[in-house]
């Protein structure tokens, strides 16, 4: 079970790194977003940090994704996905999907319709409408995925 071991760090690593940028984004980033002035810089720094990040949460995405399916199958974990004691993965797993909806598919093409509508029509209110749906937004995100990462430690320590 070497290759389970080497696989699960590279999984762990990989949240871990994953929801901490995501904590950061939102708990640091999003707020002294929020207080800045300028909603046109306002709008271009939120633009600027978003295409940084967003790349690196793809790529995390697609490790997390792969070394968790690699471990369904090494362990033969997917065949109690849709049971009880399956529950937790497969929260884990509708999780992981969550994001990479959000990540492939709704994020380039909403965020950055929306990002883009913020830039054009500088309009003050619409602006800390958007940003406020997003803080909302990073929070509930935030928060079901360190749920996720709680259903981990519940099926590794067996308490289904």
């Amino acid at each position: 079970m070497m290759l389970f071991t080497v696989i699960h760090i590279i999984h762990l690593l990989t949240v871990i790194i994953w929801i901490g940028g995501l904590a950061f984004i939102t708990i640091i980033v999003l707020p002294m977003l929020i207080k800045m002035d300028d909603p046109l810089q306002k709008a271009l720094a939120f633009q600027r940090i978003e295409h940084k990040f967003a790349p690196i949460a793809r790529v995390y995405n697609v490790i997390a994704g792969v070394t968790g399916f690699i471990m369904l199958y090494l362990t033969g974990w997917y065949r109690i996905l849709f049971t009880r004691h399956g529950a937790p993965l497969l929260f884990m797993t509708i999780i992981w999907l969550l994001w990479f909806v959000m990540l492939f598919g709704l994020e380039p093409l909403v965020v950055k319709k929306m990002l883009d509508r913020m830039v054009k029509s500088g309009v003050k209110m619409e602006i800390e409408t958007i940003f406020a749906r997003l803080n909302r937004m990073h929070w509930v995100l935030l928060m079901i995925s360190l749920a996720a990462a709680v259903a981990g430690i519940i099926f590794a320590h067996g308490y289904l």
